[in-house]
């Protein structure tokens, strides 16, 4: 019996997909790098769809590692890839549905608000009018608010606002205007939150990430710490990946004043060298294992479709 193939979809390969194929290997898993930007429909294909390096079959199971920034056409095109991997049972880490749940942060905040979790209270809207008057009011009681893109990542494009004149000076991506209430740190200007891995239910790593800034994502400079972490942060890592259909996630959290936790986002598609570097914990093999398990349980071969 041949030994299970897996394709690892990234836009740019390097150490994440280095670090995952290794720790797929030693569990006998073959890899194959491939760009969903180069896959292809094919209807005129028992398959339907064509992933470069397959040779015309299709991968027992696949993990998404990235996907290029494109035109509404072609993130469509590249998530009908994902979709139809899914559709005829092979496993995907994560599939894409998860991603459609967290790539678009109000749709992020929707999940975690109907799943009853603690997140920050949010308004999204395309009404210039409209939003200014929901900062106006929140302004009025004391509230700052954070401005981000719709899609984004890393703290990319992200402004915090205290007035109506910061508020003027901002021009959303898009037109699409995404509030959400700032978040005081527990400790006076202490900023730091913590960033939980969860994989299939588990919490396998977790970071602390401290700044001298108000933004604190590693990409902007924040440093990593290992950290411990009690139950009421990982209850919510866990529950935040649920309500989300990940199999697994980075999801970042913020200590209130009150002392309690509240979920700031959820990543479906996390980087996680920044968690390597501060903890030494070996993510890619945490995934290795779980996608393996995956694998044991799937009953039809997937490159049997072909046949």
């Amino acid at each position: 019996m041949n030994s299970p193939h897996v394709v690892i979809f990234n836009d740019t390969h390097g150490w994440h997909s280095e670090q995952l194929v290794t720790a797929l290997s030693a569990h006998n898993i073959t890899t194959t790098l491939a760009d969903l930007a180069h896959c292809t429909i094919d209807l005129d294909h028992p398959i339907g769809i064509r992933i470069p390096g397959l040779n015309n079959t299709l991968p027992d199971a696949a993990i998404v590692r990235g996907i290029a920034p494109g035109s509404l056409e072609q993130i469509t095109l590249r998530m009908d890839v994902l979709h139809t991997l899914a559709e005829v049972g092979i496993p995907v880490f994560n599939p894409a549905k998860a991603i459609e749940h967290t790539v678009d942060k109000a749709r992020t905040s929707l999940r975690l608000h109907l799943a009853g979790l603690s997140t920050p209270k949010t308004w999204a809207c395309e009404d210039e009018t409209l939003a200014r008057q929901i900062a106006s009011q929140q302004f009025s009681q004391g509230h700052a608010l954070v401005i981000k893109p719709l899609f984004g990542c890393q703290g990319k494009g992200i402004e915090k606002i205290e007035s109506l004149a910061e508020f003027d000076n901002v021009r959303p991506v898009g037109e699409a205007f995404y509030l959400q209430h700032y978040i005081t740190p527990y400790e006076p200007q202490q900023w730091q939150d913590w960033r939980l891995m969860v994989i299939d239910g588990q919490v396998c790593a977790a970071m602390s990430r401290r700044s001298q800034h108000w933004i604190t994502n590693f990409a902007q400079g924040a440093e990593c710490f290992a950290t411990t972490i009690n139950d009421e942060m990982a209850n919510l890592a866990i529950a935040a990946c649920k309500s989300v259909d990940a199999a697994y996630a980075g999801v970042d959290i913020i200590r209130m004043q009150n002392g309690h936790y509240t979920i700031l986002e959820v990543n479906s598609v996390p980087a996680w060298k920044g968690l390597f570097q501060a903890t030494g914990i070996d993510v890619a093999n945490h995934l290795a294992t779980a996608l393996a398990k995956r694998l044991k349980q799937t009953a039809l071969p997937p490159t049997e479709y072909a046949q």
